[in-house]
């Protein structure tokens, strides 16, 4: 029983639907994706096993290329044909009340409502994912972990996710325990009195995102009675600080922003900042939860501004 649907226009997107076959079998197993072109055997009626997959799937992938709303035949517009394969397998996707996600693949953009037949309109309303031939990879990456959110569909940790999964685990795993000493205090360490004139003040950091985006982050910081305040930057926009607590040399505090994928509407994420004070710095573990797409924890080390150090 397959688990993911590849809906796409053989002479839009052929290659690009092979390829994307291929890294999500590599995931989920052969089993749980479906494409046509390889999947219904000679002899078959196409339609009726094209519907009677879709009501087996959880996950229905949309792909939209540049030539897709446009495609005709004969001088007619090939979604505006009732028989088009491409606009029955929407609608049939649409009408099971399951996931239906548009992909963007090679520049393409996502279709307006009345680009679309009324039969599939619906579409234009469902949140894209953008899915790009230069960082295919982590694209992919960041699909098979959307995917993975509303699908029961088992993940297999094989080459090469399985052991890209495991090193980030190792890696993590030792960045934690350096980060988070033993609780017995350091000689050189300040006592939890001391800390409010050292971590008061604004902190500069760059910090390399899990998807590779690096920015120049700032966090303005002022301790009172054990507690944290003031804002901590994300992607360069500063972000209220809550839930902000000192405990000896450790700090926490977490704060939220809005994840947009495509034209769909935002959701909240939530950031939580855990620090350690050492000589001087601040060596954080970021972790992010929510919005439409996972992340791993990132590490990073924050130093008092030039200008408040002057």
């Amino acid at each position: 029983m397959s688990g993911i649907f590849i809906s796409y226009r053989r002479d839009d997107l052929a290659g690009f639907a092979g390829r994307l076959a291929d890294a999500l079998a590599s995931a989920f197993g052969a089993d749980n994706v479906f494409r046509d072109i390889e999947d219904i055997h000679p002899g078959q009626d196409f339609v009726l096993t094209i519907e009677k997959q879709l009501k087996s799937v959880d996950v229905m992938l949309v792909m939209i290329g540049p030539a897709w709303l446009t495609a005709s035949r004969n001088g007619v517009r090939r979604l505006d044909e009732p028989d088009d394969f491409v606009r029955r397998e929407i609608q049939a996707g649409l009408a099971s009340g399951k996931v239906v996600l548009p992909v963007l693949v090679d520049g393409a953009s996502m279709p307006t409502e009345k680009d679309l037949p009324p039969a599939i309109e619906e579409l234009a309303r469902r949140q894209s994912f953008v899915l790009s031939d230069a960082a295919w990879g982590s694209d992919v990456a960041r699909l098979v972990e959307l995917i993975s959110s509303f699908s029961p569909v088992r993940r297999r940790f094989s080459m090469p996710w399985g052991l890209a999964g495991l090193v980030l685990v190792a890696l993590v795993a030792l960045g934690l325990k350096g980060l988070w000493p033993e609780r017995s205090p350091d000689a050189g360490s300040p006592a939890s009195g001391q800390l409010t004139p050292a971590l008061s003040g604004r902190w500069v950091a760059q910090v390399k995102y899990d998807w590779g985006a690096e920015h120049a982050e700032i966090l303005d910081l002022h301790l009172s009675k054990g507690e944290i305040h003031g804002t901590a930057s994300y992607l360069g926009l500063p972000r209220m600080l809550e839930q902000g607590r000192v405990d000896g040399e450790q700090l926490s505090f977490i704060t939220h922003s809005q994840e947009v994928l495509g034209e769909g509407p935002g959701r909240e994420v939530t950031h939580r900042y855990r620090g350690v004070f050492k000589q001087g710095e601040l060596h954080f573990v970021l972790e992010s939860s929510g919005g439409h797409t996972a992340h791993i924890p990132v590490a990073f080390v924050a130093r008092p501004s030039a200008k408040q150090g002057s």
